[in-house]
């Protein structure tokens, strides 16, 4: 009996617990959880910066164009209003209206029917 009586006093008499040590972490050279949320939300952004500027740049392109080709129908109606202005002065002189009139229309110049009118500019 005395050996049934070790075997249950054994269980009762426990060695010392031994102290649980807090495992450090060791960096083991993989992506943090950290790290795996910014490096897809820095390429978002670079992605959209780049979309940003693009897209600007192509409105800039479309508003240039459309600036030289209105600059380039200004100048050609400009030309055009010069050829006209002209064509005007040489129809407008006294002594062609003169010759139609006597010519083509029958009309005499009468000189007591003639009244001077001045401009007031």
């Amino acid at each position: 009996m005395s050996l049934a009586k070790q075997q249950i006093q054994q269980p009762l008499h426990q060695p010392e617990r031994q102290l649980k040590q807090k495992k450090q972490r060791v960096f083991k050279g993989g992506i943090t959880r950290g790290e795996k949320i910014i490096y897809p939300l820095t390429f978002l952004a670079v992605v959209f910066a780049a979309y940003v500027m693009l897209s600007n740049y192509a409105t800039i392109y479309i508003a240039n164009h459309e600036i030289q080709k209105t600059e380039r129908s200004i100048t050609e109606q400009s030309s055009v209003n010069e050829g006209l202005s002209l064509q005007v002065k040489d129809l407008s002189e006294p002594d062609r209206i003169l010759h139609i009139a006597q010519a083509e229309l029958g009309m005499e110049l009468n000189d007591q029917n003639v009244r001077v009118i001045q401009n007031q500019d």
